[in-house]
């Protein structure tokens, strides 16, 4: 009887300061409370705005990719409709299917698109247990973002050179670009993805490569090596690389005047 009598009044007092200390409710707290239609909006908030409904995504592009000892690259090419929404992460997933339709090597991952973009989503070293027929791509799970209005990040690529190996060079082929980064902010992460086409157009090696660190007007050497081969003429073969920055991860902006060695600067290499 003791124990409880004391439990209701050290109740009664935790409620008492509860009461008296707590911060009250805001517009601003981030908290969906005092009746609020979703966090900060609505009740006695601003009203919400409504969030147009999203178009999906839509694939214009699937390719397997020999990668050599019976590993594959796959490649897929995803275009946004949506001119206002973004989606700050979607979960995929690559399936690689056999003739009779059986999955016989996977892959997972998540990633983002900005309104309007279109972009390659890549995998690399998948290893099937028989050789793959064709390939089934999903996408899942989206975080749509509504964008008033943005700026996508300038990363400019060019003098691009693709070469086979010859004399007593390692690997069989290269391709080196100068990405420079011509945005008004220094990224911690750009990522890079090279797609070399045929004459026909088709895809036949896919690689990806990233850099942290990467300062306002600041040029670096870009570099993709393979070392498996693949059927191609360097003279009618077509380059791609594709720069990518995620604009929905504000750790992603560094500060344009940081201190030089504030951040480790390293490659992130071929994949």
């Amino acid at each position: 009887m003791i124990i409880c009598v004391y439990l209701v009044i050290f109740s009664l007092i935790g409620t008492g300061f509860y009461y008296l200390f707590r911060t009250a409710p805001t517009c601003t707290d981030k908290i969906q409370n005092q009746k609020e239609v979703s966090v900060d909006c609505g009740g006695p908030c601003v009203a919400c705005e409504q969030m147009p409904t999203a178009e999906n995504l839509k694939v214009i592009e699937k390719a397997i990719v020999p990668g050599g000892a019976g590993k594959y690259d796959v490649l897929v090419r995803i275009t946004n409709p949506n001119s206002l929404l973004g989606a700050a992460r979607f979960d995929y997933s690559f399936n690689l299917l056999d003739g009779s339709g059986r999955i016989v090597a996977k892959s997972a991952g998540s990633n983002f698109i900005l309104p309007g973009q279109t972009k390659y989503i890549l995998a690399f070293n998948l290893s099937p247990e028989t050789i793959p027929e064709s390939l089934d791509f999903e996408i899942s799970a989206f975080e749509w973002s509504k964008f008033s209005e943005y700026q996508e990040p300038d990363i400019a690529i060019y003098s691009r050179e693709f070469s086979l190996a010859s004399g007593g060079e390692t690997g069989f082929a290269k391709l080196q670009a100068k990405m420079r980064n011509q945005s008004g902010y220094d990224f911690r992460q750009i990522t890079d993805k090279a797609v070399i086409r045929n004459g026909k157009g088709d895809p036949v090696a896919i690689n990806q490569t990233g850099f942290n660190d990467v300062r306002m007007n600041e040029e670096r050497e870009v570099n993709f090596n393979w070392s498996s081969t693949f059927q191609i003429d360097p003279v009618s073969a077509k380059i791609e690389i594709e720069p990518e920055v995620n604009v929905f991860e504000s750790d992603n902006y560094m500060k344009q005047h940081g201190v030089p060695g504030q951040y480790g600067s390293y490659d992130f290499n071929n994949q």
